[in-house]
């Protein structure tokens, strides 16, 4: 008679997420913090043990991240903390989830930059963002509210140029109004680029040598004679069962095992598979 209740409980309990009290929380950070600077103090000394610290506290960052907390701070430190215990993919991961919350923090960018440089075999190819990015510095120094309220701006101080044109010409006036056209088009463009980027699924691959697959089956062809490695970035661009269809950078297409990456959306909660 008391095993049913007490079943049912156990069965509750296991559904229901438990989520940190407050102190918990702050206990799990002060630990992570502990773990890393320990693993900073043992770099020269003993290089081994300090990759096992960095990698507890990877371990107690990730436990506040799957708890829920969301914020530029967190998923950076997460990001030094693989990166110290030689996770490339999860620091690539935590540091494009990063931006998502400070995306002017040059901090980020830089270890993003590097962790993507520690790549033992990366692959490269140009996309429309990255192309944007150079023509127009712009684009990438300036968060995408900041780039879409200057857009706002010149786009109306543009209609206020033409609306004064129909009244009264004033020498040089025409080329103000084009330039101020321009540049509002140039931003409309640059947010609109973000916005596309933002709500493309995207992934960085997390196993150190990962099969890309003609379909989603292991009895599928291989769609390289080598494995490609860990660090990679992609684009989804569909799901079945456990696998996804993915675009590389240079864009090749193919299936891989969605064990094998986590899965960064730019734009809202990220989810993870490990």
């Amino acid at each position: 008679m008391i095993l049913l209740p007490t079943l049912l409980l156990t069965l509750a309990a296991i559904a229901s997420p438990v989520h940190l009290s407050s102190e918990q929380q702050v206990a799990v950070l002060q630990e992570a913090q502990t773990a890393y600077e320990l693993g900073i103090e043992l770099q020269t000394s003993d290089p081994v043990a300090s990759k096992e610290a960095f990698r507890r506290s990877a371990n107690r960052f990730n436990v506040l991240v799957n708890d829920g907390i969301e914020n530029g701070k967190l998923w950076y430190d997460l990001g030094n903390a693989q990166l110290q215990s030689g996770e490339i993919g999860e620091s690539i991961a935590a540091y494009l989830s990063a931006k998502r919350y400070i995306p002017s923090d040059g901090r980020v960018e830089a270890n993003l930059e590097y962790a993507r440089s520690s790549i033992t075999y990366p692959i490269t190819g140009e996309s429309s963002t990255s192309m944007l990015k150079r023509l127009a510095f712009w684009h990438s120094s300036l968060p995408t509210q900041v780039r879409l309220a200057l857009g706002l701006t010149l786009w109306c101080s543009f209609w206020i140029c033409i609306t004064i044109r129909l009244f009264k010409v004033i020498p040089g006036f025409k080329t103000v109004t084009i330039m101020l056209g321009l540049s509002a088009m140039a931003f409309g463009v640059s947010v609109g680029a973000d916005i596309a980027d933002q709500h493309q699924g995207h992934g960085v691959l997390t196993a150190q040598e990962v099969i890309v697959r003609k379909g989603n089956g292991l009895n599928y062809d291989a769609m390289f004679k080598e494995p490609i490695h860990e660090g990679i970035e992609f684009k989804i661009l569909g799901r079945r069962s456990s696998w996804l269809h993915i675009q590389l950078p240079n864009g090749v297409e193919g299936w891989i095992e969605k064990d094998n990456a986590q899965i960064v959306t730019l734009s809202s909660e990220s989810k993870k598979h490990s």
